[in-house]
C-alpha cells in the first residue's frame, strides 16, 4: 500500500508539470493556427490563379516510383497514453495506402519516439532532428524545412509527406498525415481547413473562398515570379513550424490525461488493497476470539 501510494505521489506530480507545459504549448499552437491560417490562405488565394508561375521544382508532378520521404514528427518521451501508438500506427496507414516499399521509402525524424520506431522497423533513416523542443526557437527549426527543401530541388526524392498529432482539444489528439511537397492545391484547400478548430478559440475565423479570390487586388514587387520563388519555401517552413507546435501540444496534454489516469488508478488500488488488508485483518482477530472463547469453554468443562 505504501509502494503504490508513493507512485501515486510521483504520476500525480507529473500529471501538474504537465498541465502547467500543456497550458503554455496549448497556446503557442492555437496562436501559431492563426498565423498560418494567414500564410496558407495567401498562398491558396493565388496559387490556383497563378499556377504557372509557382516554382516549378515545388509543383512538379510526382513521378511514377519515386523515392518517397516522410517527415515523422514524435515525442521524445513516453507516457503518453496511446498516443505514440496511434501515430505510427498512422504511419503503417499511410505506407500501406501508398504501397512503399522500404526500397523506395525513408524518413526524416523528430523525436527520439518516432526515430526508434523506424530503426526497429528498418526503414532508412534519412537525417534524425534530436534537439528540437518546444523551447526551440523558430531559426532552428528552419532548419528542419530548410534540409526538406533542399533534399527535394535536389530531386532525392519525388514527395515528401509529414505525419504528426494534430491537436483537437485537452482529451482529443488525433494523427494525421499530409504531402506538404510538391504543392498540391487540393490538399492546401484541406491543410487551411483543419487549421480552423471546430468550437474555441479562433473558430468563428473567416472561411475564404479563394476559388473566386480577386488576385488582381495583390501588387507584387519586383515581380509575381519573385514573390511566389520566396512564398513557397515560407509556407514549407510555416507548415513544419505549425506541425512542432500541434505536435508539443499533443504530447503534453496526452501525458497530463495519462498520469491523471494512473493517479486514479494508484489511488483505486491503495484503497482496495486497504479494504483487503482491514478483511485480512478483521478475519483473523476474529479467528482469535474464537479459539480465545473456544479455550475458556474447554476450561470450563
Amino acid at each position: 500500500m505504501s509502494g503504490v501510494r508513493k507512485t501515486a505521489k510521483v504520476t500525480k506530480a507529473m500529471e501538474s508539470i504537465s498541465a502547467i507545459k500543456m497550458r503554455v504549448a496549448q497556446k503557442k499552437a492555437l496562436d501559431g493556427r492563426e498565423y498560418s491560417f494567414l500564410v496558407f490562405s495567401i498562398l491558396k488565394r493565388i496559387s490556383k490563379v497563378v499556377k504557372r508561375n509557382v516554382d516549378e521544382i515545388f509543383a512538379r508532378a510526382v513521378p511514377e516510383g519515386g523515392r518517397t520521404v516522410i517527415l515523422l514528427i514524435s515525442p521524445d518521451k513516453g507516457l503518453t497514453g496511446g498516443m505514440n501508438n496511434f501515430l505510427f500506427k498512422k504511419v503503417f496507414n499511410l505506407i500501406q495506402e501508398n504501397e512503399l516499399s522500404k526500397e523506395n521509402l525513408s524518413f526524416v525524424c523528430v523525436g527520439k519516439k518516432g526515430y526508434e520506431f523506424v530503426k526497429k522497423n528498418g526503414y532508412e533513416v534519412e537525417k534524425y532532428f534530436d534537439s528540437i523542443s518546444e523551447k526551440t526557437d523558430s531559426e532552428e527549426i528552419e532548419e528542419v524545412s530548410r534540409y526538406i527543401e533542399e533534399m527535394y530541388r535536389k530531386g532525392n526524392c519525388s514527395r515528401i509527406f509529414s505525419v504528426y498529432t494534430n491537436f483537437i482539444n485537452t482529451a482529443e489528439q488525433r494523427p494525421v498525415s499530409r504531402i506538404i511537397l510538391p504543392v498540391v492545391y487540393d490538399e492546401l484547400k484541406t491543410v487551411v481547413k483543419d487549421i480552423v478548430p471546430n468550437r474555441g478559440k479562433f473558430s468563428d475565423a473567416e472561411e475564404i473562398d479563394i476559388d473566386h479570390s480577386d488576385v488582381a487586388a495583390y501588387i507584387f514587387e519586383p515581380s509575381i515570379e519573385a514573390a511566389m520563388a520566396s512564398l513557397v519555401p515560407f509556407v514549407l517552413h510555416v507548415a513544419v513550424y505549425n506541425s512542432l507546435l500541434e505536435s508539443f501540444a499533443s504530447e503534453h496534454s496526452s501525458r497530463m490525461v495519462a498520469m491523471k489516469n494512473s493517479t486514479d488508478k494508484a489511488n483505486e488500488l491503495a484503497d482496495n488493497l486497504r479494504k483487503k488488508f482491514n478483511k485480512e485483518r478483521q478475519a483473523q482477530i476474529t479467528k482469535e476470539i474464537s479459539e480465545i472463547v473456544s479455550g475458556i469453554e474447554a476450561m470450563k468443562d
